[in-house]
């Protein structure tokens, strides 16, 4: 596995390609590991959607807590909190173990490009290596959760940007993700768009 950039960013910015809307990213990280402070603001099915987000990762890009909300016109207020040990393991905001989670170690937060750098970073692929990983997978706005298999493959380097190849295991989705030298999302064609910082 190759060496990781340090984390150099304090802020993203990314625009949906699909609807109106953007999402806005704070980073703060010291030796224990990183956090991300974030809120999205978009439509959704033809309905304004908010959502705010606080997740924190260990130093080896582990999840160890998130905390959720949204509102949205069309199914109202939802919140959520979980909690990981970094190994698999995750509990609710009250401490009651959520076994059906077990064995996950990353997130994929729907609606957010940013948990797709959790096992970019995390995996620390070289080019041309692949691995298949379960996530908790969470559904905005009603926050459904569930274990949800996906593969991410490092794709050769091109026009100075690193390139992974997402794919979802059950539904067949296939996107090649470009990424920064940190893992963060540049493009998630007809997705998402970073404009904070440019490529």
């Amino acid at each position: 596995m190759e060496t990781q950039a340090a984390v150099n960013l304090t802020h993203l910015m990314w625009v949906p390609d699909d609807e109106p809307g953007i999402e806005d990213v704070t980073i703060t990280h010291d030796a224990g590991g990183y956090q991300f402070s974030g809120t999205l603001i978009r439509l959704w099915e033809g309905h304004p959607l908010k959502a705010t987000y606080e997740l924190e990762c260990d130093s080896l890009w582990r999840v160890r807590r998130l905390a959720l909300n949204a509102t949205s016109d069309a199914s109202g207020i939802h919140g959520l909190m979980l909690l990981a040990d970094g190994d698999g393991n995750w509990q609710d905001g009250e401490s009651k173990p959520l076994n059906d989670l077990h064995g996950c170690i990353d997130i994929d937060i729907m609606f957010t490009p940013l948990t797709n750098t959790l096992p970019i970073r995390r995996l620390a692929l070289v080019p041309g290596e692949s691995r298949e990983i379960s996530v908790v997978y969470i559904s905005v706005p009603d926050f459904t959760m569930r274990p949800f298999r996906q593969r991410y493959t490092r794709l050769d380097d091109a026009d100075g940007q690193r390139r992974y190849r997402y794919e979802s295991l059950e539904s067949g989705f296939t996107a090649d993700l470009a990424v920064d030298s940190n893992g963060f999302v540049i493009d998630y064609p007809a997705i998402w768009r970073r404009v904070w910082p440019n490529a």
